[in-house]
C-alpha cells in the first residue's frame, strides 16, 4: 500500500514538472514570434519542446492570437485620424478682409480707393461689388429710398463740407443769474401791513395778477380825499349850472357865472390829483371809478399789489403781520424764459475775445441734464479787470423756454473765440470712430460709400473741424454714419463673408 502511494506521488511530480515546462516553451515561443513586445530572447538557449509550434514559425505563421493587439493599433490609428478630422473642421476659415485688410495685411483706411476698387475677393468678382465682402473694404451700398428728400425722413442724410470760423476753444465757468431787463423787485410805495400773501414762491404769475395785499392808512386817507374832491367836483359842476340858468334869466351877475365856472374847473383839477394818487398807489382805474362813499371799498386801507411782468416768484422778504416801509424789497419776480450767465475770464485769455460791436455764439452746458446744450449769446464784456481776482466779467444771454437754467446754478459755457481761422467742417454725426481711427463715409460711385480716414480737429456747436482726408466738393453721409460703421464692422461680432 505504500510503495502504491510513494508510486502515485512521484508521477504527480514528473506531471507538475511538465506542466511548467510546458509553460515556460510557450513563453519563449510567444516572445520570439512577436518581435517587438520587448522580450529578446536567444535562438539558442530556447528549449524546442514543442515541434509543431517551432514549426509554424518557421513557416512564417504564427499560432498566437494577435487580434487584440490588431484591433488596439486600428483603433489608435482610427482615433488619431478623426482628431486630424476633428481638428480641421474646427479651424476657423482665414479670410485677410475680417479685420478690414484686403491686401497683405492692409487696414482698408491705408489703401487708396483706387486699389480698393481694383480689388478682387475669394468669389473672383470685384471686391467692392461682392454682396458678402464689400464691407471688408468698409464699402456699403445705399439704396435711394433710404435718403432723407423732398422733406421726407429717411434711415440716412448727406451733407458737404462746410467752411466756418471754428476759432480756437474756450470753455469758462459761470453762475446763473435773473435777467435785469426781466425783472422786477417788487416793493410797497406806502407804509403798512402785509395782510395776504396771493403768490408764494414758486409760483408763476402773469402781468396784472395780484402777488400780496397791505393795509395801509395812507391808502385810506387818499381814497377819503379821492371821494371828497368827487363831491366838491359835483358840487361846483350843479352851482355853475344853478349860476348859469339864474344869468340866462337875468337874475344873477355875470361875475358870479364866472366865479362859479372858475371853482367847477378847480373841483376838476383837485379830483383829477386825487385819482392820480390812487392810479400811483397801484390801485386799478375800474376799483377808482367805482368808489362810492356809500360801500367799505370806501374807508377800506387794503392795497392789492400787483405783478407787471409775467414770470416767476423766485423770492419773497416779507410775511403776513409785518410792517414794511417804502421802498422796502418784498418780494422778486423775474421772466427767467432768458437769462443772463456771469462768467470770468481769465487775464491770460482776455486777448482772446474781441467783440467790435458784433456777438459771439456760445453752448452753455445744462448740469447733471445728461448733456443737454443750449445756445447763448455773449453780449457783452466788461472794461475793467477784477484786482482781487485778475479776471473780466463777461455776460452771456441764454433762452431758457423749459426753466432748466435755475438762477444760482453753476454752468459751463464753451465758445469759440475770433482768433482762428477758417476751416473745413461736417456735422458731429458724419464722425464715428473704430480702434482709436475717426473716418466718414463718403460718396464715391452710384449707390456705394465707402469709408475714408479723417483728421479731426475742434468741435462745437454740432460741427467738427476736418483737418485732412475730405475735400470741400465731396458728399458724406450725416445722419445714419453710426448705423453704416455697425453694418461695416459686422465680422467683429462674429460674421464672414464666407458665412
Amino acid at each position: 500500500m505504500k510503495k502504491n502511494t510513494w508510486i502515485i506521488t512521484i508521477c504527480a511530480l514528473f506531471v507538475v514538472i511538465g506542466v511548467s515546462l510546458s509553460l515556460m516553451n510557450h513563453d519563449a515561443d510567444s516572445s520570439s514570434c512577436c518581435p517587438g513586445e520587448g522580450h529578446a530572447v536567444e535562438k539558442n538557449n530556447k528549449p524546442h519542446i514543442h515541434d509543431e509550434t517551432e514549426q509554424n514559425h518557421q513557416d512564417g505563421q504564427c499560432s498566437h492570437d494577435h487580434s487584440i493587439i490588431d484591433d488596439r493599433e486600428t483603433r489608435d490609428s482610427d482615433e488619431e485620424k478623426t482628431d486630424g478630422k476633428a481638428d480641421a473642421g474646427h479651424e476657423e476659415p482665414h479670410h485677410g478682409g475680417h479685420d478690414h485688410c484686403g491686401s497683405g495685411g492692409i487696414s482698408d483706411l491705408d489703401r487708396s480707393i483706387e486699389d480698393l476698387w481694383a480689388d478682387k475677393c475669394e468669389h473672383n468678382i470685384l471686391h467692392y461689388t461682392c454682396d458678402e465682402c464689400r464691407y471688408e473694404l468698409g464699402v456699403v451700398k445705399l439704396s435711394d429710398k433710404i435718403f432723407s428728400k423732398d422733406g421726407q425722413t429717411g434711415i440716412v442724410s448727406t451733407a458737404n463740407p462746410t467752411e466756418r470760423n471754428m476759432g480756437m476753444p474756450l470753455s469758462l465757468t459761470g453762475e446763473v443769474v435773473t435777467n435785469d431787463l426781466k425783472s422786477v423787485r417788487v416793493s410797497s410805495i406806502v407804509p403798512g401791513v402785509v395782510r395776504k400773501i396771493k403768490a408764494d414762491i414758486g409760483r408763476r404769475v402773469i402781468k396784472g395778477e395780484t402777488l400780496f395785499e397791505l393795509d395801509s392808512t395812507e391808502v385810506a386817507e387818499a381814497k377819503a380825499d379821492y371821494l371828497k374832491k368827487a363831491a366838491n367836483l359835483s358840487l361846483a359842476t350843479k352851482t355853475a349850472q344853478r349860476e348859469a340858468s339864474l344869468f340866462a334869466k337875468k337874475i344873477s351877475a355875470e361875475v358870479e357865472v364866472i366865479e362859479a365856472k372858475n371853482k367847477q374847473v378847480e373841483a376838476e383839477i383837485e379830483l383829477a390829483g386825487a385819482r392820480s394818487r390812487l392810479e400811483r398807489l397801484g390801485i386799478p382805474k375800474k376799483e377808482i371809478q367805482s368808489l362810492n362813499a356809500g360801500t367799505a371799498d370806501a374807508v377800506s386801507g387794503i392795497l392789492p399789489v400787483c405783478a407787471l411782468i409775467d414770470g416767476v416768484v423766485l423770492e419773497r422778504f416779507a410775511s403776513p403781520g409785518d410792517q414794511v416801509d417804502p421802498g422796502k424789497e418784498i418780494m422778486l419776480v423775474s421772466d427767467i424764459s432768458e437769462v443772463w450767465i456771469n462768467a470770468d475770464i481769465k487775464e491770460t485769455d482776455s486777448s482772446l475775445l474781441s467783440l467790435h460791436n458784433r456777438k459771439i455764439d456760445c453752448d452753455v452746458i445744462v448740469p447733471m441734464s445728461e448733456g443737454i446744450r443750449l445756445p447763448g449769446i455773449l453780449e457783452a464784456v466788461s472794461g475793467k479787470m477784477d484786482e482781487s481776482t485778475r479776471t473780466i466779467r463777461a455776460r452771456i444771454s441764454v433762452k431758457n423756454p423749459e426753466w432748466l437754467l435755475k438762477p444760482g446754478m453753476f454752468v459751463t459755457v464753451n465758445l469759440m473765440t475770433q482768433a482762428g481761422d477758417v476751416v473745413l467742417s461736417v456735422p458731429d454725426s458724419a464722425v464715428v470712430s473704430d480702434e482709436g481711427r475717426s473716418f466718414v463715409f463718403v460718396h464715391k460711385e452710384g449707390d456705394y460709400w465707402v469709408r475714408r480716414p479723417v483728421e479731426t480737429g475742434v468741435s462745437f456747436k454740432g460741427f467738427t473741424e476736418i483737418r485732412q482726408g475730405l475735400g470741400k466738393h465731396q458728399s458724406v453721409i450725416a445722419d445714419g454714419s453710426f448705423l453704416l460703421k455697425s453694418d461695416v464692422l459686422r465680422e467683429k461680432m462674429g460674421a464672414g463673408c464666407a458665412d
